[in-house]
């Protein structure tokens, strides 16, 4: 049931934002798209949904010469401590996604910036859209996916 609630999500946001979908099934599932040179990868185990990550990037992304990562913030549990001293080279806006996901971003040569959400399972069509548009429009300045969609 979780996979089909899964496809038939992105399948949707192909068909209302008219873009196109390149879906791979391997040891794990692939869905990417591509608007504005920005590509999105949701990739997950089919057998246990809870391991998957959403990838969002330039196309020309090279090799990583800055990392970040953020754990998720859990309730009775510490968070990862962060140094204070350590300056971001990113929106820090993008920090509050930690709440529900573990966050990393990467910086390359070139100044493009590879944000990767782990745990990321789409459960409703809002819960997905979101942290993605909010993502590009912080980074890239667009909205990924159209919010005239209502759940």
């Amino acid at each position: 049931m979780e996979l089909k609630r899964i496809d038939n999500i992105w399948h949707f946001f192909a068909a209302q934002n008219q873009l196109f979908l390149k879906k791979e099934v391997n040891q794990e599932v692939q869905y990417s798209f591509s608007k504005n040179n920005i590509k999105l990868i949701h990739s997950f185990n089919p057998k246990f949904t809870g391991q998957s990550s959403l990838s969002m990037a330039p196309d020309s992304f090279e090799m990583a010469v800055k990392t970040y990562a953020a754990g998720q913030k859990k309730f009775g549990l510490p968070a990862p401590m962060v140094q204070v001293h350590q300056r971001l080279f990113f929106p820090k806006e993008l920090l509050k996604l930690t709440a529900n996901f573990a966050l990393f971003v990467e910086k390359d040569r070139f100044n493009h910036f590879r944000v990767t959400l782990d745990s990321f399972v789409p459960r409703s069509i809002r819960q997905t859209h979101q942290p993605i548009n909010f993502i590009s429009e912080n980074l890239w300045k667009f909205r990924y996916f159209s919010e005239t969609i209502k759940n």
